[in-house]
């Protein structure tokens, strides 16, 4: 049932022109909840569309909360902070409303942070992706960027960059969030992940959107999702960072090893000052990385000590 009075599940959807989209997301989230019977209410954060997306939200039984600011993660610190203070709901779920989210599938997002099984849950677009739902360009780089924010921070997700999410209330209460960008959608996971909060994935499909203009530009926000990831890195795990730069001197080291060996076996030219230099830059590099991935380890061994004391105050 829809509610303004004390809801249990509050769903923030950003919108900028998405009339095409609006009122088929509208429509199913109300019916998606509505059949799991709890109170909920629906806050959609416009960033001054000029078309009826507005028009159609309310329509819709939706709160409409215009956006004092721009930018993806503008929009959902607007919207999550008014969720949080106004209706203090148990969770909030975060959906965009081109349509390329199954809001039907919202349910799978919820229970486990009704089950105190986590603190956030991430729906893996990877496991059901659509035809042409995303191209092969922002694939590539979603994957790529997941890759490295597990690298380099340790957090466990194979979709970073997926809009469709469930959270405590508990966790936006406590995690800092900044950034007004699309780098937000990273920001979100790593606070929550450095803070001790439990983070899950469930699989989730992914469509093609239903009209409108893509709001993601895959080069310039792919670099800065990158600094951010690399910001984060540096904050929460520096030594890591610093010896995972270190390591690189194994490339030159093995590459001018390899240039030495060669003229000493094929050709009887004996270079030790290079040969020197190679061994020096090796062993460093190899020192480097073995340091680096203890650092790693122990950071992630951290973070479940975080986790498990957490787990223990609740």
């Amino acid at each position: 049932m829809t509610s303004e009075n004390n809801p249990k599940i509050v769903v923030v959807i950003p919108t900028l022109n998405e009339e095409k989209g609006i009122g088929w997301v509208l429509d199913r989230v109300h019916e998606t909840l509505q059949k799991l019977d709890k109170p909920y209410h629906i806050i959609v954060v416009d960033g001054g569309s000029e078309d009826k997306t507005v028009e159609i939200a309310r329509s819709r039984n939706a709160e409409v909360v215009l956006q004092e600011g721009r930018g993806y993660g503008d929009a959902y610190i607007r919207g999550f902070n008014y969720a949080v203070k106004k209706y203090k709901p148990e969770i909030i779920v975060m959906l965009d409303a081109d349509g390329t989210y199954d809001p039907t599938e919202m349910p799978k997002l919820i229970k486990p942070i009704e089950q105190n099984q986590a603190d956030m849950v991430i729906g893996n677009r990877f496991t059901g992706l659509q035809p042409e739902a995303m191209t092969t360009l922002n694939k590539i780089g979603n994957k790529m960027l997941s890759w490295l924010a597990r690298l380099m921070i340790g957090v466990n997700v194979r979709d970073t960059q997926s809009g469709y999410r469930a959270m405590s209330r508990d966790l936006l209460e406590t995690i800092p969030l900044t950034h007004k960008g699309m780098p937000f959608a990273t920001e979100l996971i790593v606070e929550a992940y450095a803070h001790g909060y439990c983070i899950m994935e469930e699989p989730i499909t992914y469509r093609p959107r239903l009209g409108g203009q893509p709001k993601l530009n895959p080069l310039r926000d792919g670099y800065r999702i990158l600094k951010t990831i690399i910001r984060f890195a540096v904050r929460y795990n520096p030594t890591f960072f610093a010896f995972t730069l270190g390591a690189l001197l194994l490339i030159p080291g093995l590459i001018l090893g390899a240039y030495v060996a060669y003229h000493y076996f094929f050709t009887g030219i004996k270079y030790y000052v290079k040969g020197l230099v190679a061994i020096i830059t090796t062993l460093i590099g190899f020192q480097s990385l073995l340091l680096a991935i203890l650092t790693l380890y122990l950071k992630r061994m951290e973070y479940r000590m975080i986790r498990l004391i957490k787990t223990k105050k609740k």
